[in-house]
């Protein structure tokens, strides 16, 4: 049985060494897989999400939604997780360009992945931005429809 385990201990051994090795040298973050440019993010459109990132694991939740924005009326929820925002894993994005990948022209759509309630499915949604006055206010839970009431 030590036998065993000493082969075992052999084969694994240059595995763990060569995975510590590259995690040791390796200590950039990923990019991501398109830029965010300021440029392209220009404009007064927005979604209508208030984010904070998670201090455990950095990433952006959705911690308020404009009451009749583009996400409540899309079926976003406060405590959605934000994974990925278009092509770009929000891990790879700053919080500014997390922040600015956002916005960008009315009219114009912006791909969110969400996850939701540690559930293993990840929810994808094209949202439109919108011009959002500044007098709307921040609902903690997305107003119900009409259709919902009854």
């Amino acid at each position: 049985m030590k036998s065993l385990a000493a082969a075992c201990l052999l084969i694994f051994l240059p595995a763990l060494a060569l995975a510590q090795a590259t995690s040791e040298t390796d200590t950039t973050k990923m990019q991501p897989f398109q830029p965010v440019l300021a440029k392209d993010h220009e404009g007064a459109g927005r979604i209508g999400v208030r984010i904070e990132f998670n201090k455990a694991t950095g990433m952006p939740v959705i911690v308020a939604l404009t009451r009749g924005g583009p996400a409540a009326d899309f079926g976003f929820r406060v405590g959605d997780v934000i994974v990925k925002i278009g092509k770009n894993y929000t891990y790879t994005l700053s919080q500014d360009e997390v922040h600015l990948a956002l916005r960008g022209q009315p009219g114009t759509g912006v791909e969110l992945t969400v996850q939701r309630d540690d559930d293993p499915k990840f929810i994808v949604r094209a949202v439109e931005r919108r011009v959002l006055s500044a007098d709307m206010e921040d609902a903690t839970q997305p107003a119900m429809s009409e259709v919902a009431k009854q």
